[in-house]
């Protein structure tokens, strides 16, 4: 509760509770890529005063790419794990970290949200 700057404005909970205040209870910092790629909605990619923007359902994450490029990779990324994850469904028994297409993607993921 003694934090006042986060290096994100996106924050996640468990619990929020209003007694004598609104209290928020573990409650934990999360970067953009994170909530893009494991976050509900679709994923929405325009150009808006020259800069791509990336959004979520009806842009209630949104944040800029730094180029066309980064953006339609992160678009193209939770593309593929949305469909990693509705294979891994279909087939419970599913290694991914065996299955080469699996390992890939997670490996990209995991690269991309310990290096931003």
């Amino acid at each position: 509760f003694q934090t006042r700057h986060f290096e994100s404005p996106y924050l996640v909970y468990h619990e929020k509770i209003k007694t004598s205040r609104v209290f928020i209870r573990d409650c934990s910092m999360v970067s953009v890529y994170p909530l893009v790629l494991l976050g509900g909605g679709q994923v929405h990619m325009q150009l808006q005063k020259g800069e791509f923007v990336i959004s979520l359902d009806d842009g209630w994450i949104r944040f800029v790419a730094a180029s066309h490029q980064v953006a339609e990779l992160v678009k193209e990324l939770r593309c593929e794990l949305d469909q990693l994850l509705q294979d891994k469904i279909k087939n419970p028994s599913m290694d991914l970290c065996v299955c080469p297409r699996g390992s890939r993607i997670i490996g990209m993921i995991v690269k991309l949200v310990t290096t931003q």
